[in-house]
């Protein structure tokens, strides 16, 4: 669950600072009951924005980003062709919240041996929208 601390909090850095390392996750910053800063950890930072390891035979890969229409689109596309898939959220439940649904994307990742199959299916299904853009 992601921690959410007033920003008052802030002025007791070293408990900050020992939470972020702690938890290993961002530290989510309010003010005036809204969002206002995310804090964390240099090993954090580093370890999200790394750029990916080679990928390994099996392992997921990034296809995509679409709104929740058309993210059921390319699901029912790829379950036709049996490609397997994983779909996340591109927001934290806290931020989907906050924020609506409206805002929300949805991220594919395939397997590496079908992510050029998945690709050109994408591709094709996505390319209207890409030129009305």
């Amino acid at each position: 669950m992601p921690q959410i601390r007033p920003i008052t909090d802030l002025r007791n850095t070293n408990e900050i600072s020992e939470l972020c390392h702690a938890r290993r996750e961002p530290v989510f910053i309010t003010k005036n009951g809204y969002g206002d800063l995310v804090i964390m950890s240099m090993e954090t930072y580093e370890a999200l924005t790394a750029p990916p390891a080679e990928p390994r035979q099996g392992e997921l890969r990034f296809l995509t980003e679409q709104e929740p229409v058309w993210a059921g689109v390319l699901a029912e596309v790829l379950e036709r062709n049996r490609i397997p898939f994983v779909k996340e959220s591109s927001m934290g439940a806290g931020l989907a919240i906050k924020t609506g649904a409206l805002l929300e994307t949805i991220r594919f990742f395939v397997p590496c041996s079908r992510l050029e199959e998945a690709k050109d299916l994408a591709d094709g299904l996505f390319a209207g929208e890409a030129d009305a853009e």
